[in-house]
């Protein structure tokens, strides 16, 4: 009986986040995995059943695997990029001044709880080719101005650039975490073993940061497939659609072209490839993480 009101407890804190959980997500998926096999524009009442004409005409669609291809692309760029240099700064600050620590912490965050609207209006005015920072500081090298989003060679470019920095807060926050997590006797002992800083980064904080990594890796997957808003603000997928992510097609057959079928089916595809990544990550990299 006493079990079973600890259980009862415990769902019943659990209930709110499930409630959230089955209303927005779990309903979401379900209502559009079912509604990628029908025709409908959001005007007419009842969707037209049609099968997998939504799926046929999506895979024989160079425009899908265009973006496809470009998604890929811009997660291979950010994923690395945002985690490597997050870990450059985060080795940094490790063992610092715990007054420092928190004041760089709260610096690093902020991008996080900025709205990327607002971001993506700033940086729009960085990448501008005539007054923008990084066109200057570009010239002191000697390099001619770009056109950073106006240009189908550093348009996505630009856009990665973007999500990197928006990006390395969190992951800061989380490796720097991590490694405060690691007991100091570990590394006294190897001081007294006479290990170089070097040595001890490589054997013992990198090991012991693989839960971090990990979890970091898979969040970031998922975010950088996910990525619209600042595609949408800063180059709407132009020029020439190079920038054209596949979440930003799919918004783009949905909400202007109306049709919501086809875009469901799109989206059950995005869905698909980030489950398989996903459970690639953990069945190519599970065992590598330490946990002790």
């Amino acid at each position: 009986m006493e079990k079973w009101k600890n259980n009862l407890a415990g769902y019943l804190f659990l209930a709110p986040s499930l409630l959230v959980l089955i209303v927005f997500v779990m309903i979401p998926i379900f209502y559009s995995a079912g509604l990628s096999f029908f025709s409908w524009d959001m005007l007419r009442p009842n969707p037209t059943f049609i099968g997998l004409e939504n799926y046929e005409r999506m895979f024989t669609n160079d425009e899908f695997y265009h973006s496809l291809k470009l998604t890929f692309l811009f997660a291979l760029i950010t994923v690395p990029g945002s985690l490597s240099i997050a870990l450059f700064f985060a080795l940094l600050l490790d063992r610092g001044s715990k007054k420092l620590i928190v004041l760089i912490r709260s610096m690093f965050f902020m991008p996080m709880v900025t709205s990327t609207v607002a971001i993506s209006v700033v940086w729009m005015f960085i990448f501008h080719p005539d007054y923008g920072l990084m066109n200057q500081f570009l010239g002191w090298f000697g390099v001619e101005p770009l056109s950073w989003l106006n240009d189908t060679k550093t348009s996505l470019l630009s856009i990665s650039i973007m999500s990197i920095w928006k990006s390395i807060g969190y992951c800061v926050i989380i490796f720097l975490a991590g490694l405060q997590s690691i007991d100091n006797q570990v590394m006294e002992a190897a001081k007294v073993d006479g290990a170089t800083k070097w040595q001890t980064i490589i054997k013992i904080k990198l090991p012991l940061l693989t839960p971090s990594i990990f979890l970091l890796l898979i969040l970031q997957t998922i975010e950088q497939f996910q990525t619209f808003s600042q595609v949408d603000v800063m180059t709407q997928g132009g020029p020439a659609k190079s920038s054209e992510l596949i979440v930003v097609q799919l918004y783009h057959y949905a909400f202007e072209l109306f049709q919501m079928g086809y875009a469901s089916a799109i989206s059950m595809v995005i869905f698909g490839i980030v489950l398989l990544l996903v459970l690639l990550q953990m069945l190519l990299l599970g065992k590598k993480v330490h946990y002790q």
